[in-house]
């Protein structure tokens, strides 16, 4: 296990970790994923991988070079920054995570921190039930890998849905207002799906409006009286 530190804050994770920034746009986002980022970019044995729905990855790569006004061109050369991409197809999005994960374990970096943004209906991007079945397999993923993955989720941007089923039942750990805290909603990924994958909202069958059928049609609600004295 490997502790993770933060740039600003004593706050420390142990790896691997797999939690939610529940934050409130786009600053906030900024300045939580910079202090979390910002230890790895000072330090030459860290890896980071970063990813998201389609151009989320190169998004989040110009706003570090912005935020530090450093060129990252040559640790992206040399992958020791990985730029990937989420799918609209989960089992692939989550291979999408773990293998350029592993590759940089392997090359012996540690820790490796993730960085990636919920997304929620996005054209191109896996729908809401898929992803959140890609989220509950994360951390299963990266057991005994040194590995923190922090999933930010804008609570001005997405639906209820989104922030309970997946923030906050699907990550083991939370940060709001800065603070890390253990999840107390957390799903392990197999109670997770026997619970509420398969039992979300929209996914149940619609109750059919029963027909409604008159006393005259369907003769007398009781059986015919024993008229035997």
């Amino acid at each position: 296990m490997t502790q993770v530190r933060f740039a600003t804050t004593e706050q420390e994770l142990t790896t691997p970790n797999h939690f939610a920034l529940i934050h409130y746009g786009d600053a906030e986002m900024r300045e939580k994923v910079l202090d979390f980022l910002g230890p790895a970019l000072d330090d030459q044995k860290q890896g980071i991988y970063l990813c998201g729905p389609p151009g989320g990855a190169a998004r989040l790569l110009r706003f570090l070079e912005r935020s530090t006004g450093r060129d990252l061109t040559a640790e992206v050369t040399e992958r020791r920054i990985v730029l990937g991409q989420g799918d609209r197809d989960a089992d692939q999005q989550l291979q999408n995570l773990l293998d350029p994960l592993r590759e940089l374990c392997e090359r012996g970096f540690d820790p490796v921190r993730v960085v990636g943004p919920a997304a929620w209906e996005v054209v191109g991007y896996a729908a809401p039930e898929d992803f959140l079945w890609y989220e509950s397999r994360v951390l299963p993923g990266v057991e005994g890998l040194p590995a923190a993955i922090m999933c930010t989720y804008d609570a001005a941007q997405l639906p209820a849905p989104a922030l309970l089923y997946g923030a906050l039942e699907t990550h083991s750990h939370t940060m709001i207002n800065g603070v890390i805290s253990e999840s107390p909603s957390f799903l392990p990924a197999d109670r997770y799906l026997k619970t509420r994958l398969i039992h979300l909202p929209w996914l149940e069958p619609e109750e059919q409006p029963r027909e409604i059928t008159s006393v005259r049609e369907a003769g007398p609600a009781h059986g015919p009286r024993n008229r035997t004295r």
